[in-house]
């Protein structure tokens, strides 16, 4: 009876009859399958909607979290400095300030007048005095940028008098000088601030690790229910195991393909509807680039936790056989976080883009920040695709040669032996 058990135990899957079915037909049918049963679930359902939920929770927090111009007081002794602070201020890009006149009801409150403005929190600084040297009262410390923009305002408005007592013409004093302003040329085209970097660094790498974990661990869960329920018996009586493992990628990737892109759209037109977020002049294309890097990615690691999973037969040991697929998703998405945020220009993080299983991460990132010269996403696809080729060969022997074995974990050195 042993003897039988440990034969059953160790015989390689039944062969289906080869004129059943055709590779694709196989295929299809089983892609076809993971397609219906998943996307018609409440829980795609609601999960998709819960996205959209969350994306347009997030656009409202932008529209209401965004602060107008700060504000600041000019006393009736220093108006006519406001032409002069307004012009300056509006020449400087990253500032945004509004000079508006403040007027005490008499002369002996006016310090009063000003410490309430300031202490409620009306205004952010107060201009006062005269034009040629005048004071800026603040409730605690001096915004730097309103500084230096009152500084640059005061000595323009110093100049334009003593050219004007000179018999200069400002005007034209202003503009020859303009002339002989100094041309730069840039070697790279802007790039984006602080903020929009990060924000672009942690939605690419954030977005594709969510959906390979999701996605990726949906897939792993299937296999071990199929082994459990033994309905995979039933499967590969008709089908070969490398067309089983491959029509459930292919079908669980549509799923979250059309997830991504539903997703995106969202995005998308809730970006342009409300004007809280500046999009890539080129949406589409940012939005092709992400679904092409979110395939590669997803049959890298897909293939992988499948297999993994095809080597135990209960959701409980599942944890254990794909924690080292999970520590390769989530490192890239770790060091995309640390190192793209410190220096994006960091050879190190340039070369590790190029490196599968690193790169579906990692290069999504460098070329939504515009960083990414088109010989290194060259390389990188290539080697993606290589190491596809390669690791689903593998993860296929190894889903071939557990996925029929129930009871005790599969050793590795089992699930990779060649029959």
């Amino acid at each position: 009876m042993s003897t039988t058990a440990q034969v059953g135990k160790d015989a390689p899957p039944p062969a289906p009859d080869p004129g059943a079915l055709s590779a694709r037909r196989a295929v299809g049918l089983v892609a076809g399958r993971e397609i219906n049963s998943r996307m018609r679930t409440k829980s795609f359902v609601l999960s998709t909607l819960g996205l959209v939920v969350a994306l347009g929770v997030y656009t409202l927090i932008i529209l209401f979290s965004k602060e107008g111009p700060t504000k600041v007081g000019i006393d009736r002794d220093a108006a006519a400095l406001r032409p002069m602070l307004t012009a300056v201020a509006d020449r400087a890009t990253d500032v945004d300030f509004e000079f508006v006149t403040i007027d005490g009801e008499g002369e002996g409150d006016s310090g009063d007048r000003v410490e309430k403005l300031l202490r409620d929190g009306d205004v952010a600084a107060v201009i006062s005095g005269d034009t040629a040297g005048p004071t800026m009262t603040v409730e605690r410390e001096t915004d730097p940028d309103l500084l230096a923009v009152v500084n640059a305002a005061v000595a323009e408005e110093r100049t334009t008098r003593e050219l004007e007592r000179e018999g200069v013409d400002p005007v034209d004093f202003a503009q020859r000088v303009a002339s002989s302003a100094t041309r730069t040329k840039a070697l790279e085209p802007s790039g984006n601030s602080a903020a929009e970097q990060f924000a672009l660094i942690l939605s690419s790498t954030g977005l594709l690790y969510f959906f390979f974990i999701v996605y990726g661990i949906m897939l792993a869960q299937g296999v071990v229910e199929e082994k459990t329920s033994r309905v995979v018996e039933l499967l590969l009586s008709s089908i070969r195991p490398w067309q089983l493992l491959a029509g459930k990628l292919i079908g669980v990737a549509v799923v979250g393909v059309t997830q991504l892109v539903l997703l995106g759209g969202a995005a998308v037109v809730l970006a342009e509807g409300t004007g809280a977020i500046s999009l890539p002049t080129a949406v589409a294309g940012t939005l092709v680039t992400m679904g092409v890097w979110f395939l590669l990615g997803f049959f890298l690691f897909a293939a992988m936790l499948a297999a993994a999973a095809a080597r135990v037969s209960r959701q409980e040991d599942l944890q254990a056989v794909v924690q080292p697929v999970m520590v390769l998703i989530t490192t890239p998405f770790v060091l995309g976080i640390a190192l793209l945020s410190k220096n994006a220009h960091d050879p190190v993080i340039e070369w590790l883009s190029l490196v599968p299983p690193l790169s579906p991460i990692l290069m999504p990132a460098r070329m939504l920040l515009g960083i990414a010269p088109a010989w290194q996403v060259a390389v990188s696809l290539v080697l993606a695709v290589a190491a596809l080729a390669g690791l689903t060969r593998i993860a296929g022997r190894m889903y071939a040669n557990s996925v029929l074995r129930s009871g005790s974990r599969v050793p590795l050195a089992e699930s990779l032996r060649l029959r």
